[in-house]
């Protein structure tokens, strides 16, 4: 990592994980060695949304809850070993068990082997970013709501010189959240992904037009191929991403291919050259939100079609 005028250069390396063992301890030690490989030249590498197992909500099967685990716990320990004698800061996501609920969250754990704490929307401080909707619907066909309860909205996250914020895959396509962590000083966005189906046509463009609309870096590993799990196949598109604080591709895995590891170097200066050159964020209306809460608020006590 190299300091640029007013922020690091961080280089990041992007892991297209493919199928997952359902074995716990054979999972991991596939994702250790894919680390150890990608962390050359990185100071951060980053996996996928539930990275730590198979992708398992597209089947409601009770038995898949044992699979959840504490944070800081057995795939945090393995990472954080590993981080620690490579050198090199490792985010992933994973099924949370925190005791009263479970959740799909990721992790950021930095290059000495901490599990970084981040705040949330309340200021307090947590250790994970919790997956903010939960969908549940026949277009994807998964019900991850069975699973998953939702997390309590944005958490940031400093490391590495910078502020990250966190998004886990359908969060995506909820512009308030990218908004309210730039709010929180998000300067990264790291967007966990394992998706398929119909919404593979939009998905880089989505990514490009978020970035450029927070004004923020995005990265964005997704899984890619065929995954089968209680005899059902699906196949994730890939197409993990890096886009700079304007809305450039810098960077795009092949689709639907396992294994590839893609890089880029993070320069965060960009973020506030961005913002200068393009002031949004001083021209933004707060009392459009206001309007936005409530006019929801008032949808939820009435017959009216949902905002």
């Amino acid at each position: 990592m190299t300091a640029a005028a007013s922020g690091p250069v961080i280089e990041v390396a992007v892991v297209q994980s493919g199928e997952t063992p359902a074995d716990a301890d054979a999972a991991l030690d596939e994702l250790i060695a894919r680390f150890e490989e990608a962390a050359e030249g990185a100071d951060l590498v980053v996996f996928p949304e539930l990275a730590t197992t198979p992708y398992f909500c597209g089947v409601v099967n009770d038995s898949r809850k044992s699979w959840a685990q504490p944070v800081p716990g057995p795939a945090t320990a393995r990472f954080a070993d590993a981080a620690r004698r490579l050198g090199t800061a490792v985010a992933f996501g994973l099924y949370e068990d925190a005791g009263d609920a479970q959740y799909n969250s990721a992790v950021l754990i930095d290059a000495d082997g901490t599990v970084v704490q981040g705040t949330d929307v309340h200021g307090d401080r947590v250790p994970t970013y919790r997956k903010t909707s939960i969908p549940k619907d026949d277009l994807s066909d998964v019900d991850e709501k069975h699973y998953f309860s939702p997390g309590s909205g944005p958490v940031v996250f400093d490391a590495l010189g910078t502020r990250f914020g966190m998004l886990i895959c359908y969060d995506r396509s909820f512009p308030e959240y990218w908004l309210a962590a730039r709010a929180a000083g998000a300067e990264v966005m790291l967007v966990f992904v394992s998706s398929m189906g119909f919404r593979e046509t939009l998905f880089t463009q989505e990514l490009q037009v978020r970035a450029m609309e927070t004004q923020t870096w995005v990265v964005a590993p997704n899984r890619g191929g065929q995954e089968t799990l209680d005899g059902k196949t699906v196949s994730y598109f890939g197409r993990s991403s890096v886009v700079t604080p304007r809305g450039a591709l810098v960077v795009s895995a092949p689709a639907h291919e396992a294994g590839p590891v893609v890089r880029a170097a993070v320069d965060v200066a960009e973020v506030a050259a961005a913002r200068r050159d393009f002031p949004l964020g001083r021209d933004r209306q707060p009392g459009v939100f206001r309007y936005l809460a409530d006019a929801h608020e008032g949808s939820a006590h009435s017959r009216a079609v949902p905002v």
